[in-house]
């Protein structure tokens, strides 16, 4: 596999990762931490399940126009769907018990509107990746060893939790940045 092929699957970090990019809307913010302890295939497989709507709609273009030309159109519009289903739902299977243990946050910042929850949510979200990277580097300079990462893993993981299950609370417990 090559360097880039590995960094798609493995994607930047262990932990998980921070998104943000431009919506519609605004400014979406999407933090995804991946459980504590889970290897690395874990998270390739929960990776290609997470971007089956990607993968899975290039397969059906490209299956429905290899199709067309050998099937009737109505025949090859089934055999493409159902060839998509059966490959989300394998790669639904594959990622296993684990996929359904990534805890994901995710606000949006409208332009020209101040809205202090998404706000809260946006600043957290930061704050919690900074922490992440912080041990990350922190244990790749070897200043922190795996067993500290790990828990300073599992704290965000819970704070993630914490944050999810109180969504309209602007996090100010949070540990300094």
């Amino acid at each position: 596999m090559t360097a880039t092929g590995r960094r798609l699957l493995d994607g930047d970090a262990a932990w998980g990762t921070l998104t943000v990019q431009p919506d519609r809307f605004g400014t979406r913010y999407v933090l995804t931490v991946y459980p504590p302890g889970s290897t690395a295939l874990d998270r390739r497989r929960i990776r290609i399940w997470r971007g089956s709507p990607i993968w899975g709609a290039l397969l059906w273009i490209v299956a429905e126009a290899i199709l067309t030309r050998h099937l009737h159109p109505l025949l090859a519009l089934a055999t493409s769907t159902t060839l998509l289903a059966v490959c989300i739902l394998a790669a639904q299977a594959y990622a296993g018990a684990p996929r359904r243990q990534v805890r994901v946050l995710a606000a949006t910042l409208l332009p020209r509107r101040y809205d202090p929850v998404s706000a809260g949510m946006c600043e957290a979200m930061q704050r919690l990746a900074r922490i992440l990277r912080t041990a990350e580097s922190s244990l790749h300079a070897s200043r922190m060893t795996p067993a500290q990462f790990e828990l300073t893993w599992w704290q965000v993981y819970d704070m993630v939790a914490s944050i999810r299950a109180q969504p309209a609370v602007i996090r100010s417990d949070l540990p300094p940045q």
